[in-house]
């Protein structure tokens, strides 16, 4: 068995250079193959560092941390940009840049095209240019011998210019680059003024050649020679267990690359102890294949500019605008060692972490302190490689998983559990239609423990809720229950939920389950502003609830507690304590999904039991679990509200339907007053209505409701009623179109659709069922 593999790509597929080189189909097919082989691809993603072993990965919107046994770098090359006057204007940018749009993405970078080079890459880059269309009106190349004559030729035949021992002196232009001066080189390296000629242009495409991508491995640990021959840094001794390959290692040429590339494999895997014989043949085949290649050809340096710009600037550095300029001012203030200069004047510190600015800003600073490259040595790498977004690094991206403490038992039952917020919850488990007939029909449990649930107590408790809400709470009686709709400044809503007096001094208050926290939050803003005698507590995460529903649901119940559960002893709207199947309970009668309902309320630790117990209880009645979408359809037969689904954020409770619960008369004052004060003066202009469909269609939440061809509402909530045998629904429409009967219609993706506005619960109207 091999070992487990990640494979890092930053490009937009697997293939490297080759995908811009003509070689797209063989790099899909190695892909293909590389997948098939079971190593798990990270494409496009990133490669920020070594971290004591983790190398962090940023791919898309999220930060992998792969930790492996064994490292092997196969980070390539980079090309390296000339520093020329007039450097920075649009239409100059690198060869492998300009070839890519052209060839990889079908975008042509200009039209007239000049490519000054150092190396054979740019030739090939020339090539491919002139393949794609663009006119090549000359090549510079600092090298007199030594290119690949083969290309050269071609080039030629093609009517390319090829200027032998010249490179770009300066560009010109105003918004972007016009023209190119090419200059000889001088015994110097350097461009000598007295040969300038220039040449009209919109794309000059420059190549200084290349250098190996070694951060990461310095990082790592590795150290860094300057090679002459290659006129680069170039990567020594890594650390143990970290491996190198292709053109870091010093491969340019491909069959070489994957030669590297297969020795790096099969070493790392023996180092772990999973290669066999023929891996250590592969390996050696590969070793004895590198060893007799040929030595890379002399590279020639980019050459140094000569002299003071004339008219524009000499970038070193694009991402920080520093100039040789600056490099060299910062040497003659003091600032001679390349750390102090890049200190200084932040070359290299840009989001190309300097991939392009370091060798041409240690170049400078050698040339201005006349030391040697080598002795100038080269900055520290430092994480990040690659640009990350501040988001990624402050914290892994995070979303809450919340379960009530029985989500194993509606596993176990069938439940097809599904993110509701931030919880895990039922859907259904299994056939919501027969779940939402058998809350009719016989009894029905739901797990509800998703609400929150708030204590508040004091003397000053019952005054405290007064000015939180609407709706009176000072005279509620103790061991009854009260509905309040919560509501912010503006008189929107904002929550809702039931309020239970339990004695003079305490309440427990349920809120929906997606506000919980904001409506601990808003409670404790507001005791902390008025300084009342009040003690809060948030008791969401210690109790769980379940609902028990239905017309068996008092024989299923009376069965497991002494306490007298008719309805003269246990009224509609009373709040009870008592012991249920041996678990304290606080009972509260109320009736969401519109049928004679219990919400049983109990500690976390005993919801198992409790669970248990009722569910054996009600075998004989015929209990169901029934999950969201039948609790959904249940409560729109009552139109019973969902806040946030049919309401928004400028919903206010006159135009939600409820007028009922907003106390004007109230003495003291509450939060958002005024505002509703205004809504009553002003009038509704908008209403929150039922509608009934009878052509079983059944629009999505979400569909517009439409007068002569204008949006004028929308449609919040819509069910199938398998009990009323039609679609029922609520919706916003125009203060003129709410009066029973009323038609609408409803556009729906482009499908036009008649309904009726119903304004009374579309069941049980007379709350027979639910008081009885």
């Amino acid at each position: 068995m091999g070992a487990d593999v990640v494979l890092v790509d930053d490009g937009p597929e697997l293939g490297g250079t080759q995908l811009a080189g003509g070689g797209a189909d063989e790099a899909a097919q190695l892909g293909a193959r590389v997948r098939a082989a079971g190593v798990e691809v990270i494409a496009p993603g990133a490669a920020l560092g070594f971290f004591d072993g983790i190398v962090p990965v940023w791919q898309g919107d999220t930060l992998h941390q792969v930790r492996a046994d064994r490292h092997i770098a196969a980070t390539g090359s980079i090309e390296q940009p000339l520093v020329f006057e007039g450097n920075d204007l649009p239409g100059v940018m690198l060869c492998s840049g300009a070839e890519r749009l052209a060839t990889l993405y079908g975008v042509r970078p200009g039209r007239r095209a000049v490519v000054a080079i150092t190396a054979d890459r740019g030739l090939e880059s020339a090539l491919a240019l002139h393949a794609a269309g663009i006119e090549v009106a000359a090549v510079a190349d600092t090298r007199t011998e030594g290119a690949d004559e083969e290309i050269c030729s071609q080039l030629e035949y093609e009517g390319v210019e090829l200027i032998r021992g010249a490179t770009v002196a300066s560009a010109f232009g105003r918004k972007q680059v016009r023209g190119a001066v090419i200059a000889a080189l001088d015994a110097h390296g350097r461009p000598d003024p007295e040969s300038e000629r220039g040449i009209d242009c919109d794309l000059l495409a420059v190549s200084g050649g290349t250098i190996p991508a070694t951060s990461l491995l310095l990082q790592a640990g590795a150290g860094a020679r300057w090679d002459e021959s290659q006129s680069a840094f170039v990567p020594e001794a890594p650390p143990e267990g970290i491996f190198t390959a292709g053109a870091v290692a010093g491969h340019e040429d491909a069959s070489l690359a994957e030669a590297s590339g297969l020795l790096a494999g099969a070493d790392a895997a023996l180092s772990l102890g999973l290669g066999a014989d023929a891996d250590r043949e592969q390996a050696e085949a590969a070793r004895a294949e590198l060893a007799k290649a040929p030595s890379s050809p002399q590279v020639v340096p980019a050459p140094t500019p000569g002299g003071a710009p004339k008219k524009g600037k000499c970038f070193a550095c694009l991402c920080e605008d520093v100039t040789t300029k600056d490099l060299s001012y910062s040497v003659a203030e003091g600032y001679d060692s390349i750390e102090l200069s890049k200190r200084y004047t932040t070359v290299t510190m840009g989001p190309c972490q300097g991939r392009m600015c370091q060798l041409p800003s240690i170049r400078q600073v050698a040339a201005d302190t006349g030391t040697s490259i080598a002795d100038v040595g080269i900055t520290t790498a430092r994480p990040p490689w690659s640009t990350v977004p501040m988001g990624a690094l402050a914290g892994r991206p995070f979303e809450p998983a919340k379960r009530s403490a029985i989500h194993g038992r509606h596993r176990e039952l069938g439940g097809n559990v599904m993110w509701a917020g931030d919880w895990r919850r039922a859907y259904d488990y299994g056939d919501p239609e027969a779940e939402t007939m058998a809350v009719h029909e016989a009894a029905g449990l739901i797990d509800v423990s998703t609400l929150g649930k708030l204590m508040v107590r004091g003397p000053d408790a019952g005054e405290f809720l007064n000015r939180l809400y609407p709706n009176r709470f000072d005279n509620l009686k103790p061991g009854r229950i009260r509905y309040g709709v919560l509501g912010d400044d503006a008189g929107r809503i904002t929550d809702d939920g039931t309020l239970c007096r339990l004695d003079d001094d305490s309440f427990y208050v349920t809120t929906t389950s997606s506000g919980a926290d904001a409506v601990e939050s808003w409670f404790g803003w507001w005791l902390a502003e008025w300084d009342m005698d009040v003690h809060l507590t948030d008791v969401s995460q210690g109790l769980s609830a379940f609902n028990l529903a239905g017309p068996k649901a008092r024989e299923i119940l009376s069965g497991l507690t002494d306490l007298d559960c008719s309805n003269e002893g246990f009224a509609y709207l009373d709040g009870k304590r008592a012991h249920v199947a041996g678990v304290p309970t606080l009972m509260l009668r109320i009736g969401f999904v519109g049928e004679l309902g219990y919400e049983l309320h109990c500690p976390g630790s005993l919801a198992q039991e409790l669970w248990d117990a009722l569910m054996a209880a009600g075998e004989p009645h015929g209990i169901t679990p029934f999950g969201l979408e039948p609790q959904r359809v249940l409560r729109l037969q009552k139109l019973h509200i969902l806040v946030g689904q049919d309401t928004d954020a400028e919903s206010n409770a006159f135009e939600a339907a409820m007028p009922w619960i907003v106390k004007l008369d109230k003495e003291e004052d509450f939060i958002g007053r005024w505002a509703l004060e205004n809504v009553q003066a002003r009038g509704d202009e908008n209403k929150l209505v039922g509608f009934t469909m009878d052509n079983g269609a059944v629009p999505q939440e979400g569909a517009v409701v439409v007068e002569d061809g204008r949006a004028a509402g929308l449609v919040t909530s819509s069910r199938f009623s398998p009990l009323l045998q039609r679609t029922i629904g609520m919706a916003w429409v125009p203060i003129d179109k709410a009066e029973d009967d009323t038609p609408i219609t409803i556009s729906d993706e482009g499908r036009k659709m008649g309904a009726k506005v119903h304004l009374a619960p579309f069941y049980d109207p007379d709350q027979e069922r639910l008081r009885g």
